[in-house]
């Protein structure tokens, strides 16, 4: 595992599901951590109470990655936890809204959700990457979370499968914008993982075994599955990786 003792790592939409288990990995890597939230505060507080059980540090910081100026606060926040800028070692840009459940298909699918994901998924993102810019000390890491999505027609998610595309190209251009500075950017590109995300999904009879049955290492991903993906990419070893799309999916697009 690495060592990440004195660094500064913030992650969004970390309250719980891949977020919560991104932020854990991190803290017990030696990371202060920044875990941000929207509306989960007290899954928020709960982890950062469990991370300081455990010996680590981590605060709880409420922002909506969606609007500029909640975006804002939240560097500010993380100043004060963290000092100065430069100040942060670890960017892992991960909150982001699925249809849950409503359409969000090329067919039939709305402004109001479209727009919404939009906001999150993609806007979020590109502004909270534009903030951390400055404050991102050399040989930082910037994690990307994407989805296998934003790889494959999905005609039934167009609207969400295209903000994930779009998550690819942000870290195409992310790498080579931080790149003479010894800054990586990647995107773990999950499949289908067991969290709140994706209930909707699973309460369809027979989800999950199909799913599974599609999936090579036959099973469904856990949090940590896609935490492990992220640890791998912060470390001093992947100093030489950076704009690249990783899988995490058990090997869905074998």
């Amino acid at each position: 595992m690495s060592d990440l003792s004195g660094k500064n790592a913030l992650v969004t939409g970390a309250a719980r599901g891949i977020g919560a288990a991104i932020a854990r990995r991190l803290a017990k890597a030696g990371a202060h951590v920044a875990i941000n939230y929207v509306n989960a505060a007290d899954a928020a507080d709960a982890l950062v109470d469990e991370v300081r059980a455990g010996g680590g540090k981590a605060l709880a910081v409420k922002a909506d990655v969606s609007k500029l100026s909640e975006i804002e606060a939240l560097f500010t926040a993380c100043d004060a936890a963290f000092g100065g800028a430069p100040n942060l070692d670890i960017l892992i840009n991960n909150a982001g809204i699925g249809s849950s459940g409503r359409d969000a298909s090329l067919k039939s699918g709305g402004e109001e959700l479209f727009d919404a994901m939009m906001a999150i998924n993609v806007k979020g993102p590109h502004f909270v990457t534009q903030a951390a810019l400055p404050r991102l000390r050399d040989h930082g890491r910037i994690v990307n979370l994407g989805s296998m999505s934003g790889k494959v027609g999905q005609p039934f998610a167009a609207g969400y499968a295209m903000t994930k595309r779009a998550m690819q190209s942000l870290t195409f251009s992310t790498a080579v914008a931080v790149a003479k500075r010894q800054i990586t950017c990647n995107l773990i590109a999950p499949g289908a993982v067991a969290t709140d995300f994706i209930t909707a999904l699973r309460e369809k009879p027979g989800w999950d075994e199909a799913t599974a049955r599609h999936t090579p290492m036959g099973r469904l991903g856990e949090p940590d599955d896609i935490a492990g993906a992220v640890m791998m990419l912060v470390g001093e070893d992947a100093r030489w990786v950076t704009g690249q799309i990783i899988e995490a999916s058990g090997g869905l697009s074998i």
